[in-house]
């Protein structure tokens, strides 16, 4: 496969190269991009058979879910069951945190979400990335974006355009180069799916910061799942 590398300097001085970036992602293509956090590849989660080749390009078991980017805070009733217990929660951590650093893991529309995309868990991870290449790409796509960190399993989480270059070139449709992330660590996940809030993965937003925006008690577990 031949991949094309795109630097983005300016989102919208090169929007055609986001918007075709974003066209190839609607018709099954993946897409490498910048986030505030790591290095992104995404497919839209419209398309299963693309989210199963994002699987196979990274090497990832397919049992080990990808979370979902959205352009706009609102984008999460797409993916989301907002009637879910601790809605309320969830709502003070966007309003907080997001877009930032922050995977937030509640109940799925099924249905909506590709079991492939959760690694047919009934919940999904969710996040808006403070990234304006991100963002506008997520926009144009129109769609959701199931986007692990653009990497193969088990390699260094990317920061750098060339370390997606030195994994993913000649295995993804596009590359698209942006400045370095500035956060350099995966998001922190904290999950809301069940009765009370676990933080499953640390980042930089820490238990502390986040108990302080919610009465109930954020329990920490260890995890080795990667964004």
């Amino acid at each position: 496969m031949e991949t094309k590398i795109y630097t983005i300097t300016d989102p919208e001085k090169d929007h055609d190269k986001i918007a075709e970036a974003a066209e190839i992602m609607r018709n099954g293509g993946l897409v490498a991009f910048p986030t505030d956090t790591v290095y992104a590849v995404g497919a839209s989660i419209n398309c299963e058979e693309a989210i199963d080749k994002l699987f196979e390009v990274k090497q990832r078991p397919k049992d080990n879910p990808v979370s979902v980017l959205v352009a706009r805070d609102l984008d999460i009733h797409l993916v989301i069951d907002i009637t879910a217990p601790n809605n309320q929660f969830m709502s003070k951590f966007v309003e907080e945190f997001w877009p930032g650093p922050l995977t937030i893991v509640m109940p799925r529309i099924q249905g909506r979400v590709p079991s492939n995309v959760t690694g047919g868990k009934l919940s999904v991870g969710v996040r808006q990335p403070d990234d304006p290449i991100a963002r506008a790409l997520i926009d144009e796509v129109g769609t959701p974006v199931a986007a692990p960190s653009a990497n193969i399993s088990g390699h260094p989480s990317p920061t750098t355009g060339q370390h997606v270059i030195d994994d993913l070139n000649g295995k993804v449709d596009v590359i698209l180069v942006g400045p370095d992330c500035k956060t350099g660590i995966e998001s922190t996940i904290i999950d809301l799916s069940e009765d009370f809030p676990i933080i499953v993965r640390p980042g930089t937003i820490t238990k502390d910061q986040l108990q302080e925006v919610i009465p109930k008690k954020i329990y920490e577990v260890p995890s080795e799942n990667s964004l």
